[in-house]
């Protein structure tokens, strides 16, 4: 529903553009090949022009040229002419041109004021700077001129010096140093080179650097690597000086063109990100919005159903099978109210007749008008009975009155089709998750990389952040396990921090602990085990004098849980001398 508004609007604002905005956007902002054709052309024109004024010069070919430089000047100074025109109508399309003050700012734009001087100058040069069928010597200088200044109409936006000026900006910095170093080399150098040669007389008797001004045209010419050797050093000190202060401020003064070549180089290279950039906006649109309806889909809010429901399906479709009912009515009534409207207006027609025109005649006609209506309002009003007295139960008619009355609306009848079933939504979240994953392949798609230095720029930005994240994952895990030689048991104490790898070595000593103590229990049970024995075998025994002798230990008397008890235990140890 979005997408066909947005078109229809599109449509609309598109529907709207008149021949004067078009005329308007192909002089003044050409875009497409029939603009390409057209400017071309105009280059062509100019440059032939141009051509044929320098043939001019040539004395093989000065007199033809001569004669078609003149027609097609006025070719141009007519075409000019009414190119300005059209410009100055056309530019009534943008706000800011439209009245005479709007048409003045336009012409004191700097292009529109070189198109009107250079067509003033050549009606002014054509209409009295002519001999004949040729131009005068002094008109052909003229002419020269201005089919120069006819060149900069080729770049009437002004793309060529924006994007020079831009590049200047950028590297000002650099091309101010090296200028810089490089005039301080240039004056340094011809100074040097002047005291050096100013006594210095040549084979011919003349001196070749008679001031300090042929010095400074010689440095330039040199450290420019011009070299016209018209002037050079002659003695060996001046070549001396001449060949270490070249080394030095030629690099210098060939500096600028390369900061220039590789800032173009840069602004290309950014325009071209600058268009793949502007070419993922629209897929990164389109992929927040649709997670967005997804995520709004999953949610029970009814503004997420309301774009798929149409605001007047309730009344149509919950109307359509009462419609069918009451429609002979509704369009009855309908009709008999257009008839009565009709009925006045004809009476109101009659009576400005009755005024204007013969009594006589005039009340003939309105009578006649009359009756014919009220006939026809008769039948219809009888067909309109019968008509409604055909619907049935549904319309209640009173014949007394001979009027139908309001219809009934039936019970129970009311069905929700503006309310979406369960089948619908899910297959509305079906949907937006389709176009969801249709949107995130087309992103990824965008931002795939258009060159290989933006595939090596962004392997070395995975790289690097693999490269925090796993350091990042080894610094929790130091934090969490601790690291190794730490685990001195002590982790619990104040200050020190707990972690696993202090628990596990406090857990390892507890163990320790834990199994020389049931190493202990066992060797106790052990030594109640053979004291249990030692009695029992002691009670079997049947030689009298083997039990007087032996005497009887305390433990004897108890009962074995007592005897295993510690107290019990503790008191065999220190009666019984077996123990000791």
């Amino acid at each position: 529903m979005f997408n066909a508004r947005y078109r229809n609007i599109k449509e609309k604002k598109a529907a709207k553009m008149t021949y004067r905005a078009m005329i308007y956007n192909c002089l003044e902002r050409p875009t497409g090949w029939k603009c390409f054709l057209y400017h071309f052309s105009v280059f062509l024109i100019v440059l032939i022009c141009l051509i044929l004024s320098v043939l001019s010069t040539v004395e093989e070919h000065s007199h033809f040229a001569a004669e078609l430089l003149y027609i097609l000047e006025i070719v141009l100074v007519v075409f000019f002419s009414v190119e300005f025109i059209v410009r100055l109508w056309s530019a009534g399309c943008r706000s800011k041109y439209i009245g005479v003050y709007g048409r003045l700012k336009f012409v004191r734009k700097p292009i529109t004021l070189i198109d009107l001087v250079v067509v003033i100058c050549s009606l002014f040069v054509i209409c009295f700077g002519t001999e004949g069928q040729v131009f005068a010597a002094s008109a052909m200088r003229g002419i020269r001129f201005l089919q120069i200044l006819r060149m900069l109409h080729v770049d009437r936006q002004g793309g060529t010096w924006r994007l020079l000026g831009s590049v200047v900006f950028i590297h000002r910095q650099e091309l101010i140093t090296t200028l810089y170093i490089g005039f301080l080399g240039l004056i340094f150098s011809s100074y040097f080179v002047y005291l050096a040669e100013k006594d210095h007389i040549g084979v011919d008797g003349r001196q070749a650097f008679t001031s300090y001004a042929d010095a400074l045209w010689w440095g330039v010419i040199t450290m420019t690597t011009i070299g016209y050797g018209d002037v050079v050093p002659q003695t060996w000190l001046g070549r001396i000086v001449a060949s270490c202060f070249s080394i030095f401020a030629i690099s210098f003064f060939a500096l600028p063109a390369g900061i220039l070549g590789s800032g173009f180089a840069l602004k290309v290279q950014q325009k071209q990100r600058q268009k793949h950039f502007n070419r993922q906006i629209p897929a990164a649109a389109t992929l927040i919005q649709c997670l967005w309806r997804c995520h709004a889909a999953e949610k029970k809010v009814s503004a997420t159903w309301n774009a798929h429901i149409d605001p007047l399906a309730h009344e149509t479709k919950e109307t359509h099978h009462w419609n069918g009912k009451k429609h002979a009515s509704s369009m009855d009534s309908n009709n008999l109210t257009r008839k009565r409207q009709l009925f006045k207006k004809q009476s109101s027609l009659v009576n400005t007749f009755r005024r204007k025109g013969s009594p006589s005649t005039d009340v003939e006609m309105g009578e006649l008008q009359q009756e014919r209506l009220l006939r026809h309002e008769r039948n219809s009003d009888t067909d309109d009975e019968k008509r409604i007295y055909r619907v049935g139960a549904d319309i209640e008619i009173d014949y007394e009155t001979e009027e139908p009355t309001t219809p009934t609306r039936p019970q129970g009848h009311i069905s929700h089709v503006c309310e979406l079933t369960d089948a619908h939504r899910n297959a509305i979240r079906a949907i937006r998750r389709v176009k969801y994953f249709v949107a995130r392949r087309r992103f990824q798609q965008a931002r795939k990389p258009y060159d290989v230095r933006d595939v090596i720029e962004q392997y070395s930005q995975g790289h690097l952040n693999m490269m925090v994240r796993i350091k990042e994952l080894q610094r929790r895990l130091d934090q969490t396990l601790g690291k190794p030689g730490q685990y001195d048991g002590k982790g619990s104490r104040k200050g020190h921090p707990v972690t696993i790898g202090s628990r596990l070595s406090r857990l390892e000593l507890q163990m320790s602990s834990l199994d020389r103590k049931v190493e202990s229990s066992n060797r106790t049970l052990n030594a109640l085990y053979r004291l249990m024995a030692d009695r029992n075998s002691l009670t079997i025994s049947p030689s009298p004098p083997a039990l007087i002798s032996r005497p009887v230990s305390p433990a004897a008397c108890l009962s074995p849980r007592d005897q295993l008890s510690p107290t019990s235990i503790s008191s065999q140890r220190s009666g019984s001398p077996g123990w000791q």
